[in-house]
């Protein structure tokens, strides 16, 4: 029993902590910068279905993006660039018109935080000149000290604290091209739903649309509430909510995908292993989209039912060297190789059987 009081009284902390925070932490923002900041929590809570644990996703209230677990917070910033220049301190410091600075409005509310309870994240399309440009998840206080500690000062200066501490707080570097998300989002959506349903999505255009119409109606809501819990219900997504919607669209079907993934991680090449897993969520939006594509896709399957073409990698050449010339020119060589890859592992796995010519 006493144990169940200490719990209820830390989890009380943290909604009461939360409550206390302030709200719009972004500011006036164009509707395509809104667009962005829901296409990428989308992408966000994918990677999280992947993953064990609850957690209720809140969209748009004290910062762009929210996860409320159990026991803490993840606070996530989107600043999409679009140019290829870097952030500097002075970019991440600079108070916007005495309104408070990026890396200072995101420390606030880790800062206020509980017990450390919560991590703060900045997410960008654009590199942070003093982190590895490789680097796609980044501590601040693994900086070098001098500029940690330029930093540190401005932060010092803005908030009138007399210590920072960076452990919770985060650099996140993102592939995802903010700049154009939706083709990105609708290809990790098919990919991800695969993964976790072991099948593809009936209809991969109306699930789309069902998340993204739920996921704006949560984030546009205009609301009156002083609890936490109707916070949650009001702005937020759950797990399991989030699973509902996926379970609406799952079908059994020969889908490829994974043993795409197993081949590409069979290439030699680290270069060509990462083109392939980058362009793989376009690859699969194109597949499912795309009428021309998919008139392809049933014309290969013809081919490889009357023709021998040899191996895995004897086949994909064979197949280049048929039909790179019939795809729309904005496709890539890199695309047309992932869709040769993915309709050969489905024609292997019998998913053409019935098929017929479009």
């Amino acid at each position: 029993m006493m144990q169940y009081c200490i719990t209820v009284v830390r989890r009380l902390s943290f909604s009461d902590n939360y409550m206390s925070l302030p709200h719009d932490l972004a500011g006036s923002r164009s509707k395509n910068r809104f667009r962005i900041e829901l296409l990428w929590g989308i992408a966000k809570m994918l990677d999280l279905m992947e993953e064990p644990g609850d957690f209720t996703m809140v969209f748009d209230y004290v910062c762009d993006i929210e996860v409320h677990r159990k026991n803490g917070f993840d606070f996530f910033q989107i600043k999409s660039k679009g140019n290829s220049n870097s952030f500097t301190a002075n970019n991440l410091t600079s108070n916007n018109k005495g309104k408070g600075s990026i890396l200072g409005k995101l420390y606030t509310l880790s800062a206020n935080s509980p017990n450390g309870s919560t991590r703060v994240a900045i997410v960008t399309n654009a590199p942070y000149h003093a982190f590895p440009t490789e680097s796609r998840l980044n501590s601040f206080s693994s900086l070098p000290e001098e500029e940690k500690d330029k930093l540190k000062a401005a932060l010092i200066k803005e908030l009138s604290i007399e210590t920072i501490d960076f452990s919770n707080v985060f650099y996140v570097h993102t592939t995802m091209d903010l700049e154009h998300p939706e083709d990105a989002i609708r290809g990790h959506l098919i990919l991800a739903f695969e993964k976790i349903k072991k099948c593809e999505p009936k209809k991969p255009n109306a699930l789309y649309r069902l998340i993204f119409d739920t996921v704006t109606e949560k984030a546009c809501y205009e609301y009156s509430a002083n609890d936490y819990t109707e916070i949650l219900k009001l702005k937020g997504l759950s797990r399991k909510e989030f699973d509902e919607l996926l379970d609406r669209h799952a079908e059994d079907s020969i889908t490829g995908l994974q043993q795409a993934k197993d081949y590409i991680s069979s290439l030699k090449s680290v270069s060509e292993r990462y083109k392939c897993n980058v362009a793989l969520p376009k690859a699969i939006h194109i597949l499912s989209v795309s009428r021309p594509v998919k008139q392809i896709e049933m014309r290969i399957a013809n081919y490889l039912s009357a023709n021998d073409v040899g191996d895995t990698e004897q086949a994909l050449d064979e197949l280049g060297t048929q039909f790179d010339s019939s795809f729309p020119v904005e496709i890539s060589k890199t695309e047309r190789f992932l869709v040769y890859l993915i309709v050969l592992k489905r024609f292997e796995g019998g998913a053409y059987t019935n098929e017929v010519d479009l």
